[in-house]
Parts: C-alpha cells; sequence; structure tokens
C-alpha cells in the first residue's frame, strides 16, 4: 500500500476523547495491548493505488492505519511496524526466511511457500486477520499484513501456491519514511518462541533429515514464486562462496584492523575523522580485504554495515555519532588490545588516508560545491590536440582553455607582428571559433575577441559534490531547488519546495523538520508527471526553508524562490 510515495492532506490534532477512544479500540482488539491514550495527530491519505484512510500519528512517528483491507468493507485499525516493535505481541507472528523479507520490503506479498513452518506448527490464523510477519528467529516485525487464508488449511508449504499474506505495510516503505526512520529493535523472544526457533534452526542444519530438505525446499520454493532469477543468482552466488557467517564476520573485522594498523593510522589520520561508515567501508575497507577475499556485509551473521560497526564500537575499536541521520566513525582506539597484537598483511589494493578522497572534507564542512567547468567541443578538438591539451579527464577550468588558445597562437606564430593585439587566424581556428562569413572575410581576429569567443565554444558543465558522495558531473548549469510561496482555497498560504533529490536532502527528514520549526503541518507529496516529490508547509515559511536548506549544505544561489502569495515574509 505504501511501497511508493502516497497523497496526504495536513495533519490536524486528535481530540482527547477520540484518543481515548482510539486507545480503548486498540486495548480490545490486540492481545497485550497496554498502551495509554496521549497526543495524537491524524491525517488522511490516499496511496498510489487509491487506497484511502487515516494515518494516526505521534510527534514523531506514523503509529495506526484506518483503511479497507482486501476482503473487508468496514474501516479496519492496522498497527504500524513502529507501533508493533512497541508491543510485539499484539498481532499473531507468522516467520520468513531474510531473503524473502527482502521482497516484501520491495512491494511483494507473502506467498505460502515462503513461510518458516516449525515442528509445532503454524499459529491458529483466521482468513482476514492481521499478522506480523518477521525475519526467522526475530520478534520485530518487517511487515503488517491480512492473512489471505486460514492457516489451518495449510498442510505443508513446500511446492505450495498462491499467497499467504498480503502486505499492507512493511519496514523501509515511504509510511516509515514519514516517521523516525529507526531500524527494527531487537526484542528478546519468549521460551515458547525460543523453542520454535531451536527446532527451526535444528532442521536447518541438518540434524533432522526430513525437516532439512523441507526447510530448505520451501526457501527455494517461495523464492521460485517472488523471482526464479533472483532465486538462481543467489543460489549460483552460494555455490561459488562458501563463505559462512562466522568466516565473513572474521573477515570483516580483519579488514577493519588492517585499514586500522595500515592506512587510518594514528599518525596520518589528522582530519580525516569522522568518516561515513559508508566510506569507510568502499574507500578503505573493501581495497584492503585479504587477498582472494571479497567483503559482504550481507554474507556475515551482523547482515547489515550499520549492526557490524555498533558490534565494533561495542568491542572498544572505535566509536561511533550520527552526523545528520548518516552513521559516521567519530574515533578510533589504536590503542586496543587487538591492534597491539595484530601483524599486517599485503592487501591487494592499499589505499592511504593522503589519497582518500576529497569528499571526506567536504563532508567535515557540510557544504554542497559547486565548480563551474568546461569540455572541448568536437569543432575544438584538433584544435586543443594540436598542442596536448585535452586532459586525461575531459573536463579543464576557464583559465586553463584560455592558456591551450595561448600556447596555440605561440606555437604556429600567429600573432601580427605591426599589431600584436591581433592574431592571424589559420584552418584550425577558422573551423573552431570563426563562422563561415568571417572565415571569408578576415585574416586576422583581436586577441581578447579571440579568447572570448573560445569560452562561448567551450560546453559549460558544473561538478557537484554533494558530502557522502562522490562528484557529479552534469551539464550546463546546476539545477536549482524551487521554493513556491502560494495561495490556496480560503485564502491560505502554503509553501512548497522541489528538487531536493539532486543535492542528497531527504524530503521526508526535512517535512519533519519543519513541522517542528514552523508548528505548522507538513506533507510530502509526489509532483505529477515528474519522478520527484515535493514538501509542503502550511504559511509563509520561506526564511525558514532557506535556512533549514543551508544547514544541509545547499548554498543560496542554488534555491530558486517564487512568491505568489502577496504577503510579507516570516
Amino acid at each position: 500500500m505504501f511501497k511508493k510515495p502516497f497523497q496526504s492532506k495536513p495533519q490536524s490534532a486528535l481530540r482527547e476523547s477520540a484518543c481515548r477512544q482510539l486507545a480503548h479500540e486498540a486495548q480490545s482488539t490486540f492481545h497485550e495491548f497496554t498502551a495509554q491514550p496521549g497526543k495524537l495527530q491524524t491525517q488522511k491519505f490516499v496511496s498510489h493505488i487509491g487506497d484511502k484512510g487515516d494515518i494516526i500519528s505521534s510527534s514523531t512517528d506514523p503509529l495506526w492505519i484506518r483503511t479497507t483491507l482486501p476482503n473487508t468493507s468496514n474501516m479496519v485499525l492496522v498497527p504500524t511496524v513502529y507501533t508493533q516493535w512497541q508491543h510485539p505481541r499484539m498481532l499473531p507472528i507468522l516467520w520468513t526466511w531474510p531473503v524473502v523479507i527482502e521482497k516484501l520490503v520491495g512491494g511483494a506479498d507473502l506467498m505460502t511457500a515462503g513461510l518458516v513452518v516449525p515442528p509445532g506448527g503454524l499459529p491458529v490464523v483466521t482468513k482476514g486477520s492481521l499478522v506480523a510477519v518477521c525475519a526467522h528467529g526475530e520478534m520485530a516485525a518487517r511487515a503488517v499484513g491480512v492473512m489471505d487464508v486460514d492457516t489451518r488449511e495449510i498442510r505443508e508449504v513446500v511446492g505450495a501456491k498462491g499467497k499467504a499474506v498480503r502486505v499492507v505495510h512493511t519496514y523501509k516503505d515511504w509510511l516509515w519514511e514519514a516517521g523516525s526512520k529507526d531500524e527494527p529493535p531487537v526484542i528478546p523472544v519468549d521460551s515458547v518462541e525460543e523453542a520454535r526457533v531451536a527446532d527451526v534452526e535444528k532442521s536447518a542444519d541438518g540434524k533432522d533429515t526430513t525437516d532439512a530438505v523441507d526447510t530448505t525446499d520451501g526457501v527455494d520454493a517461495a523464492m521460485e514464486n517472488l523471482s526464479v532469477q533472483d532465486a538462481a543468482a543467489e543460489s549460483e552466488t552460494a555455490a561459488t562462496t562458501h563463505v559462512t557467517p562466522a568466516e565473513m564476520d572474521a573477515l570483516l573485522m580483519t579488514s577493519l584492523k588492517q585499514v586500522m594498523a595500515t592506512v587510518l593510522d594514528e599518525k596520518h589520520t589528522g582530519e580525516q575523522l569522522p568518516i561515513a561508515a559508508s566510506t569507510l567501508f568502499s574507500t578503505y575497507m573493501l581495497p584492503n580485504a585479504p587477498r582472494n577475499a571479497e567483503l559482504d556485509v550481507k554474507k556475515a551473521s551482523y547482515k547489515k554495515l550499520a549492526k557490524f560497526l555498533k558490534a565494533m564500537e561495542k568491542h572498544g575499536l572505535l566509536g561511533l555519532k550520527d552526523i545528520r541521520g548518516e552513521m559516521h566513525i567519530k574515533s578510533l582506539n589504536w590503542t586496543h588490545a587487538d591492534l597491539r597484537t595484530y601483524t599486517p598483511y599485503s592487501a591487494k589494493h592499499v589505499v592511504k588516508a593522503e589519497q582518500a578522497p576529497a569528499v571526506e572534507k567536504t563532508q567535515k564542512g557540510n557544504m554542497i560545491e559547486l565548480e563551474e567547468i568546461l569540455r572541448v567541443p568536437p569543432a575544438l578538438r584538433p584544435l586543443f590536440d594540436d598542442v596536448n591539451g585535452n586532459p586525461e579527464s575531459g573536463y579543464m577550468t576557464r583559465q586553463q582553455a584560455r592558456y591551450v588558445l595561448e600556447a596555440y597562437i605561440k606555437r604556429h606564430n600567429l600573432v601580427d607582428t605591426r599589431n600584436p593585439r591581433n592574431i592571424r587566424v589559420d584552418h584550425l581556428v577558422c573551423d573552431g571559433l570563426l563562422t563561415k562569413d568571417e572565415t571569408a572575410k578576415l585574416t586576422f581576429y583581436p586577441r581578447d575577441k579571440l579568447q572570448q569567443r573560445l569560452q562561448e565554444r567551450m560546453i559549460l558543465c558544473t561538478r557537484l559534490t554533494v558530502p557522502g558522495n562522490p562528484p557529479v558531473v552534469r551539464q550546463g548549469r546546476p539545477p536549482t531547488i524551487d521554493i513556491v510561496c502560494e495561495k490556496k482555497m480560503g485564502n491560505k498560504v502554503v509553501t512548497r519546495v522541489m528538487g531536493l533529490e539532486v543535492y542528497g536532502v531527504d524530503p521526508a527528514s526535512l517535512a519533519k523538520e519543519l513541522r517542528v520549526a514552523c508548528a505548522s503541518s507538513t506533507s510530502v507529496d509526489p509532483v505529477p508527471g515528474k519522478k520527484t516529490v515535493s514538501v509542503l508547509v502550511q504559511g509563509h515559511q520561506v526564511k525558514i526553508m532557506t535556512r533549514l536548506l543551508n544547514d544541509r549544505g545547499v548554498p543560496t544561489d542554488l534555491l530558486k524562490v517564487t512568491d505568489k502569495s502577496g504577503k510579507a515574509k516570516k
């Protein structure tokens, strides 16, 4: 329902009586739900497929969805994953394999063949009931959906056809994006669930041959129903690597210690810290892995880079810090006992600290960098090749372009002896810089106007460096972020901003911060006819929006403000 951006109206406060009624309804409907009424907000929504309903949120997260579910005609109260994480026993739990969870997050429904059936059998859940879908052995929901079949009718999952759960909402969908975007917590498994996990793991390990075959076939069948090509690719990868989670865990820790001992050592790190977690992994750990070893966090027991780094922080090797929603390494402990006894090896490709990309310095300043550069057009390439003026990157500055033309003039003695300000034009200058009429009439051309003509004929490009991302070159001038202030029905004024994605600004995060800074309701809506979204806030909020974008590193020059409201700025 929320796998794509949805349209929503501004939030409004829920009355205390409605909050009490909601709490009573939730306590009477869901198992072991004991939440007390509090201050909530509600807003109407329309999904990308036309489903309508209400979203009930706290100050930070969406908590409930009230909508019509498949095979029902009445509005039903559905908890979000944020609510289930606080009350993990409120819904019946169905397990599936982590590889299937990835498909659910991508928008697929849960097929019957994807269920994990413990020896004790599935919990009794009737068709049309709400369930929480968790990764095998976990209690934190990754999806919430409605049963498409009665679990008592499921005799076996191997080779089974059809859907088991129609997914309503998942972790990492657009509704989850509208909240705090927390990761699923680690919830202790109770004694009953521990026994079910142990039984399934025993079967998966091969101690019970019959169950082991059924378990493997269940995963294969689930993947066949979801994506035959993906399942084949994953099976082929698994067959060629033969790396266990424990071995990958050891490889990750070894690579980190190698980086700390040889690249990011205490003498040369200096201003490199803090380093983005993604940069540490891609720029340092991957090139410094042991020879003939490929690092893949998904094949480790951690599954995610963030979990691995948190484990290393707990181990004492490093310190972490969250900077604007992105994990960074703020410190490295070179005095750790593991490093004192560690012997570095010869890595397959060592990246020195001084060779680190300039993006780290950009992240420290947290400002987006724009650099105007030029590209040589085809008509001028013979002239530039004549003096070896074409750079390897294909781009140059305006000053470098001037030097190339001066070098060509000097090499071919094109300066007019009677007037040094004039240049004698030859066939390459004519072909690249002059028009046909000028070529037929002129023998000399003013030097300053020739340089000006060169600047005009070069292709203008912009090198854009967003903190945390590699530089990107775009032809033409950089796109602007449009801030439009306009009147709506009832003489109300709203402020809308579009074009955030190019500069790495998260629309949901900006909307959340605007809601607090402006004390006004906000919404994130898709822009019709474009592959982008807009953030809308009530009131004339140009000044506050400009400040928040500046705080995210967006220069004021990139902001295009259009005021159609006719009101004074706040």
